[in-house]
């Protein structure tokens, strides 16, 4: 059942990882407008520093704190110092992640590591923590921002890609569990969104394809997450058009998947095409 009430956001607490730039900061200065409680995590303390700032510090009832979740063991300190100060959160978005333009055969051991340790087992380990209160409680919402790559091999960023397939089973597994705790589990699916998730190298020396010219409006993806809250909605594709081709891709097997895959291997001989390599 949808929820109803246009204050919904008001006075509660919403904790957003990767909360300092990107779809998390705009996520963050809407629900700030809505007057929700808001505390933003991210790995730099400058950044932490300015968001909280641009969203009117404690007088607009906004915090941050200096976590990166790649780390288990500042997770747990973290995500602890949270609870004791403002409680378990009513809503927890899992926004934090990276990508790079690379194949899994060019990417760097230590990068492996640590797309997965972000990408995925960083929003798993921040949902560990704050879980308990949530179920103690028997209320929450946890928000996972994914991609549309979570539902489709897109690539060259497979471990990303991969992450994000996590997050989709991770959460469909979830869901059930926590239903009989009055937890809500909400996936988003965003196209690509011009935030600098994209400022890694590797985006800026790739081949430019006219694929890539399809970009998402920020007002847009904050709209339809909170609008996904709101309705209790499991998935959300942005633009909906997307859950169409992810549905047709599995639906209608090599009809869809062998022009989609041809399409992969051209974007994979653009990056051998530029580095040089055989």
């Amino acid at each position: 059942m949808r929820r109803r009430n246009d204050d919904y956001f008001a006075g509660k607490l919403v904790v957003i990882t990767g909360g300092t730039s990107g779809i998390g900061l705009a996520l963050a200065e809407e629900l700030c407008r809505r007057k929700a409680h808001i505390v933003v995590l991210a790995d730099k303390a400058d950044s932490v520093s300015a968001a909280v700032a641009q969203l009117g510090g404690a007088e607009r009832a906004a915090h941050g704190y200096v976590c990166d979740i790649g780390s288990p063991a500042t997770v747990t300190e973290t995500c602890a110092h949270v609870l004791a100060t403002h409680g378990a959160p009513d809503i927890l978005i899992n926004n934090a992640g990276f990508a790079i333009y690379r194949t899994f055969h060019q990417e760097h051991p230590q990068d492996v590591e640590r797309l997965m340790n972000v990408n995925f087992a960083g929003a798993v380990r921040v949902t560990k923590v704050f879980l308990d209160g949530m179920v103690k409680r028997r209320s929450g919402h946890i928000v996972n921002i994914a991609s549309i790559s979570g539902m489709l091999p897109l690539t060259p960023n497979a471990v990303y890609g991969a992450a994000k397939h996590g997050i989709m089973g991770w959460s469909r597994c979830i869901a059930p569990e926590l239903a009989r705790f009055g937890i809500d589990i909400t996936v988003i699916c965003p196209g690509r969104v011009k935030t600098n998730f994209f400022q890694h190298e590797t985006y800026h020396t790739r081949l430019h394809r006219k694929e890539t010219e399809l970009t998402i409006p920020m007002q847009t993806v904050v709209e339809a997450t909170l609008n996904a809250i709101l309705r209790r909605k499991f998935i959300l594709y942005v633009p909906r058009y997307y859950g169409l081709l992810a549905w047709a891709y599995h639906a209608f097997g090599p009809l869809v998947q062998r022009p989609f895959d041809k399409l992969m291997r051209s974007r994979v001989e653009d990056i051998y095409r530029i580095s040089g390599s055989p």
